[in-house]
């Protein structure tokens, strides 16, 4: 974690105390209290820009030390999500300030204060400092530690255990996709997976020679164009009662970089390819949050993982590869690649998992961003309650989906004149992320409640305000570990 979090039940003396002010610049109790009161009453008072609302974050400098009034929003409108964005402003605010230790009372009760402090540990990310010789001082943070003033530390605790372990989670998804590719090679992320052995997830890892022969022929063939063999992880946590029920499983497109094969990309967007592995790290991500919490629920992951480069043995356009349901596929567009591996695992899982209930994660189209913009990903459902089951655990976390038609109206784009299916279509002006969906849907068995998330808009925040995501920051967000969880919690487990 980038900071350390504690419960008191009264300031810890740090060097400095922030404090709770409404709307109007009515503060809080302990804002209110003597000479701090004051203080702080004529700091803000004259022209500023400090209005006491969501967000409003204001350090004050006091002959007794710093004194950060927070905005705190309408007590009303202070549900759990409003806290975790505070908690995410001051984090944002202070972490290069020079403070290095911060006292948060801002009058909460138990779960208020736990909610705020995982504002604060989803924010305190930052890119590994293992990738330089020298690090770089600007992007250095002061601030180390958090105390949270609560009412009952305990409850506070007890309430906060599971929200860090999803924090933990996204940041190690966030590591994983802006991990260079010379660094996280197919074997490098297989070996990557080792972390989750201590937490009882158990990993079977299907290398080219048992691809080969189970016939899982769409993931070889993408991969058959690099050095580095493509592979398949099975991630299994059991954490229900019964270890037989049926688990719930998730497919994680995992291709680490991405040249686009024989059709290849522009050069300008090459450079950010190494994040195309961006489902799987939250699969992976996932199966952690779940085995450090201790979920009572049966959950499998299962990550296709491959480069997709060039090389006289790529795979070309116009091949006829027979996928691992059977289905002869013939490949369009080489680019289009992350749909040929998700069919494969997807139909794999299955058939071999036998689960409950199927959703895959990948940053499959560009089309699903123009659509929708960075701030919701497509979702596509083959059953209703469970497309609103996800959209309302997505408005509940902020990580937010927008349902998009899957349906046989795009079947006729699909036809291919020498095999069962055309991967993709080439017309200019095709509706890719609805084909691609539709695509999928063919290697899922119609009877399993199935969902595809198509993350590609909202995988990675940008630098500017309106991409800056609240709890995250800029760069990678590890979307989707934070709704996933959520789903989970509410509808299946124990």
């Amino acid at each position: 974690m980038g900071v350390s979090i504690t419960f008191a039940s009264a300031p810890s003396g740090a060097e400095a105390l922030a404090v709770g002010v409404r709307p109007g610049l009515a503060p809080c109790a302990t804002a209110a209290a003597g000479e701090r009161g004051r203080l702080l009453t004529r700091a803000l008072a004259g022209k500023h820009r400090f209005k006491g609302e969501e967000g409003d974050v204001r350090p004050v400098l006091t002959p007794d030390g710093w004194l950060v009034a927070v905005g705190l929003d309408e007590a009303d409108d202070q549900d759990a999500a409003a806290l975790r964005r505070i908690g995410a402003a001051l984090f944002a605010e202070l972490a290069d300030s020079g403070i290095t230790h911060l006292d948060a009372a801002l009058d909460l009760a138990a779960d208020e204060a736990a909610e705020l402090a995982y504002g604060l540990v989803l924010r305190a990310w930052r890119i590994p400092q293992r990738y330089r010789l020298h690090p770089d001082p600007d992007t250095e943070w002061s601030l180390e530690a958090v105390t949270v003033v609560s009412p009952d530390p305990e409850a506070s605790r007890r309430h906060f255990a599971r929200l860090e372990a999803v924090a933990a989670a996204v940041a190690q998804a966030r590591d994983l996709v802006v991990a260079p590719a010379n660094a996280l090679t197919p074997q490098a992320f297989a070996d990557r997976l080792s972390d989750l052995f201590p937490l009882g997830v158990a990993v079977e890892i299907l290398d080219a020679k048992a691809l080969a022969k189970q016939g899982l022929n769409l993931l070889l063939a993408v991969g058959r164009g690099s050095a580095r063999p493509p592979l398949l992880a099975c991630l299994r946590w059991n954490g229900a009662a019964d270890a037989e029920a049926p688990p719930i499983a998730f497919v994680g497109k995992g291709i680490t970089f991405d040249t686009g094969g024989v059709c290849v990309k522009d050069g300008e967007d090459m450079a950010e390819m190494k994040g195309d592995m961006g489902g799987a790290a939250t699969v992976f991500g996932l199966m952690a949050a779940l085995a450090r919490r201790r979920a009572k629920v049966n959950a499998v992951g299962v990550l296709a993982i491959a480069e997709n480069m060039l090389s006289g043995r790529a795979q070309r356009p116009g091949d006829v590869v027979r996928a691992y349901n059977g289905t002869m596929v013939e490949v369009v567009d080489t680019d289009a690649e992350g749909r040929l591996v998700l069919a494969d695992a997807l139909a794999w899982t299955a058939r071999t998992c036998r689960p409950a209930a199927l959703i895959d994660l990948a940053t499959l189209t560009g089309a699903v961003e123009t659509a929708l913009g960075k701030k919701r990903a497509g979702l596509f459902a083959s059953d209703d309650a469970l497309a609103e089951q996800l959209a309302a655990a997505g408005e509940a976390e902020e990580e937010r989906l927008w349902r998009l038609p899957l349906t046989d109206l795009y079947d006729e784009d699909l036809k291919s004149a020498v095999a069962d299916l055309r991967s993709c279509s080439w017309e200019d002006r095709a509706p890719d992320h609805l084909h691609a969906a539709r695509f999928l849907q063919h290697f899922v068995p119609g009877d399993l409640p199935w969902a595809h998330l198509d993350i590609a808009g909202t995988a990675e925040a940008g630098e500017d305000e309106d991409g800056d995501e609240p709890f995250t920051g800029p760069g990678p967000t590890g979307f989707g570990i934070r709704l996933l969880d959520r789903w989970l919690a509410e509808r299946h487990e124990e």
